[in-house]
C-alpha cells in the first residue's frame, strides 16, 4: 500500500478536516501568486502610463470603466489593490495556520485514543510480543510524530507545490530563457537532494527505536528502584540512558542537518542564476536594460517567493521521508489488530471486537456448569502445542484444584477459560452455550486472582473497585470486600483509611497487602466464577490459613478454580486435575489424586 493510502487510513475519521485544511491552503497559495503576479504589470504602469495603458487593453478598459482623474490615479488605485490583496492573504495565511493547529492536535488526540483503544481491545497474544516502552513511545511520541512530521507536511506540501508551479508558470510567461537557466542550476541541489532522501527513512527508523530504548531503559531503572540499588545496578542503567539518548541526538542532529541543506543550495544557486543572467545579458548580449526591468522585477519577487516555497517543499519531502518508519508502525498495528479482530470458532466467525470498551452487559446465565471440551491451543511462535485435549466438567459452586509442574500448561489454560487466548479447537459450554456467541457477558461472570497484582498508583479504595468511577463505588460491596479478604485491620492502621495512596505497583504495600487487595478486587466485583493463579502463594502461613478460610467461605456459592503449588491450598477443593504436558494425566478427588500413592 502507497504512502498516501497509509496515511489516509491512519488518519480516518477527519477527512472533511483534512479537506478544509488543504482548502485553505490552496487558497492563501493562489492569492500570494496572484499578488505575485501582479508585481510586474504594476512595475510597468509606474515605469510609463501612457505606453502601459495605450498598448494594454485590460488597463486600458480599468482606467475608462472606473473613471480615473489621471494615470497617476491608476497607479495609485491599483498599488493600493495589490496591497490589499497582500494584506487579505496574510490574514488567510494565519487563520489557515492557527485552523491547522487546531485540526493536528484534534488530530493527535483521536489518534492516540485510538490506538490506546485498539491496543485494550487487541488479542491477548498480541501483547506477548510487545513491551510497555513500545506502547508509551507510540501513544505519546509517534503520534507528535505522525501530525507533525506527516500530516502537516503533506497538507503544506500540496500548498507549496501550488505556489511553485504557479510561479514557474508567471516565470515562464515572463522571460522563458531565463526561466530555463534557473532550473539548469538547480540540477546539483536535486542531486544532492536524492542522495539524502535514502537516508532519512533510515534515520527515522533509527530515531524511533532510540527513544523505545531510552523508555525501556528508565522503566527498568526506575521501575525496579529497589532492586537496582540493592545491586549496584545504577551506572549499568545510567549507561543504557546515555547510550540511546546519544543515538537519538545523534540521528536528530543528522536530520535537522539535512534540512537546511537543500534551502541553503536552493537559495544560493537560484540567486546566482538569476544576477548572473543579468550581467551576461548586459555585458554580452547588449539587452537593453531599462526593457527588462520589468520581467527582472518580477523574477525577483517571485524568486522571493519561490526560493522558500521551493526550500519548504524539499523540507516536507525531507520529513515525509524521515517520518515514513512512523507511519509504517502506525498503520501496520491498526491493520494487524483489525485483521485479526474477526477469527474463525468452529464454523463460524468470532468478533474479538464485538467486545467492547466498558460494556456493563449483563453477565451469561449460569445455573448448571461450566464444561471444557477437547481444548487445543498452541502459541503462534511455539512448535509444539502448549494444550491437547483438555477437557473438564464444573458444576456451579464446586471448586476444582489445578496441579502440574512447571510448563505442564496450566497457565496457559487458565488463560484460554479467561478467553484472553482463543484455542484452535474445542470449546467452552456454560449451561450448554458456547462462551463464543457472548464474550463478554462471559467476562462478566468470571474473576481472577493472579500470583503478581496489578496495583494502580491510587488509592485503596480505587484498587479494590478497580476500573469503577469514585461516584459509582458501592461502599456496601467494598467493606464486605475488605472484610472477607482479611484487610479490615490493614485499613484502620492507614493515615488515611481507604483513601491512602498505595504508589506505583504498590510500592509502599507489603507483598501480602498487595494480594489481599487483589483477592478483595476480585470479591468487590461479585464474580460467579473466581480463577486462583496462585493466589495466596506470596502470603505468609497465617495469612495464608485467614485468607484460604475466606475462600472456603465462598465455596458453594461461588466456582473456584484454583492453581496451586502449595497443596495444602487445594484440600478443600471437590476435584483435583493434574496436567502433564498439556493434557489431563488424573483427576479425582484430593484424597486419590494426591494423597493415594501413584504407579
Amino acid at each position: 500500500m502507497g504512502y498516501f493510502q497509509k496515511f489516509l487510513y491512519v488518519f480516518s475519521g477527519h477527512q472533511r478536516q483534512l479537506i478544509g485544511l488543504v482548502s485553505i491552503f490552496l487558497l492563501t497559495s493562489l492569492l500570494e501568486a496572484f499578488g505575485i503576479g501582479l508585481i510586474g504589470p504594476f512595475l510597468n504602469l509606474a515605469g510609463d502610463p501612457e505606453k502601459v495603458v495605450s498598448e494594454s487593453d485590460a488597463f486600458s478598459w480599468i482606467y475608462g470603466t472606473f473613471g480615473f482623474e489621471s494615470l497617476g490615479r491608476l497607479v495609485l488605485w491599483f498599488g493600493i489593490f495589490i496591497i490589499v490583496i497582500f494584506l487579505i492573504k496574510g490574514v488567510v495565511y494565519f487563520l489557515s495556520k492557527r485552523f491547522s493547529y487546531k485540526v493536528l492536535f484534534d488530530q493527535r488526540a483521536a489518534v492516540q485514543e485510538r490506538l490506546f483503544n485498539t491496543y485494550l481491545l487487541a488479542p491477548y497474544d498480541f501483547h506477548l510480543t510487545r513491551n510497555t516502552a513500545d506502547y508509551i513511545n507510540k501513544i505519546t511520541n509517534e503520534t507528535h510524530r505522525f501530525c507533525f512530521m506527516v500530516s502537516l507536511p503533506m497538507v503544506e506540501s500540496v500548498s507549496h507545490i501550488i505556489v511553485v508551479a504557479t510561479l514557474l508558470v508567471l516565470m515562464a510567461k515572463t522571460n522563458i530563457l531565463l526561466l530555463a537557466v534557473s532550473l539548469a542550476s538547480l540540477l546539483p541541489a536535486f542531486v544532492v537532494f536524492s542522495f539524502l532522501v535514502q537516508r532519512l527513512k533510515r534515520w527515522g527508523r533509527l530515531s524511533t527505536i532510540a527513544r523505545e530504548e531510552t523508555i525501556k531503559a528508565v522503566n527498568h531503572g526506575l521501575g525496579g528502584i529497589k532492586e537496582t540499588r540493592v545491586f549496584g545496578c545504577e551506572g549499568y542503567f545510567r549507561n543504557e540512558l546515555e547510550e540511546h539518548v546519544n543515538e537519538e541526538a545523534r540521528v536528530e542532529i543528522l536530520f535537522q542537518s539535512a534540512q537546511f541543506v537543500p534551502r541553503t543550495m536552493i537559495e544560493t544557486l537560484l540567486v546566482t542564476a538569476i544576477v548572473g543572467f543579468v550581467c551576461v545579458s548586459q555585458l554580452l548580449i547588449g539587452q537593453d536594460f531599462e526593457a527588462a526591468i520589468a520581467s527582472m522585477g518580477v523574477f525577483a519577487v517571485a524568486s522571493l517567493r519561490l526560493i522558500p516555497a521551493a526550500s519548504n517543499l524539499a523540507e516536507c519531502i525531507g520529513k515525509l521521508r524521515n517520518s515514513s518508519h512512523t507511519l509504517d508502525m502506525m498503520y501496520l498495528d491498526l491493520k494487524e489488530i483489525e485483521n485479526n479482530q474477526t477469527i474463525k470458532k468452529g464454523n463460524s466467525d468470532l468478533s474479538l471486537g464485538a467486545v467492547k470498551l466498558f460494556d456493563d452487559s449483563r453477565p451469561l446465565n449460569f445455573s448448571k456448569s461450566l464444561e471444557i471440551a477437547d481444548i487445543f491451543y498452541q502459541y503462534p511462535s511455539s512448535p509444539n502445542p502448549s494444550l491437547t485435549g483438555v477437557s473438564m466438567e464444573i458444576k456451579r459452586g464446586e471448586s476444582i484444584g489445578l496441579i502440574g509442574q512447571s510448563g505442564a500448561g496450566k497457565t496457559t489454560l487458565v488463560d484460554v477459560i479467561l478467553s484472553l487466548l482463543i484455542p484452535q479447537n474445542g470449546d467452552i459450554l456454560i449451561d450448554g452455550k458456547s462462551i463464543y456467541h457472548d464474550l463478554q457477558g462471559w467476562r462478566n461472570l468470571v474473576g481472577y486472582i493472579p500470583q503478581s497484582i496489578f496495583l494502580t498508583d491510587d488509592t485503596v479504595e480505587k484498587n479494590i473497585a478497580f476500573g469503577v468511577p469514585k461516584a459509582d463505588i458501592d461502599q456496601g460491596r467494598l467493606w464486605y470486600a475488605i472484610k472477607a479478604a482479611q484487610l479490615e485491620e490493614l485499613v484502620q492502621d492507614l493515615p488515611n483509611g481507604i483513601d491512602t495512596e498505595v504508589g506505583e505497583r504498590g510500592v509502599r504495600l507489603s507483598g501480602g497487602q498487595r494480594q489481599r487487595i487483589g483477592i478483595a478486587r476480585a470479591l468487590y466485583h461479585q464474580r460467579e466464577i473466581l480463577i486462583l493463579d496462585e493466589a495466596t502463594s506470596a502470603l505468609d502461613n497465617e495469612t495464608e490459613r485467614l485468607i484460604s478460610e475466606s475462600i472456603r467461605s465462598l465455596a458453594g456459592s461461588k466456582t473456584l478454580i484454583i492453581i496451586a503449588h502449595r497443596l495444602s491450598t487445594i484440600e478443600h477443593c471437590d476435584r483435583v486435575y493434574v496436567l502433564e504436558k498439556g493434557k489431563v494425566a488424573r483427576s479425582g478427588s484430593y484424597a486419590d489424586v494426591v494423597l493415594a500413592p501413584q504407579a
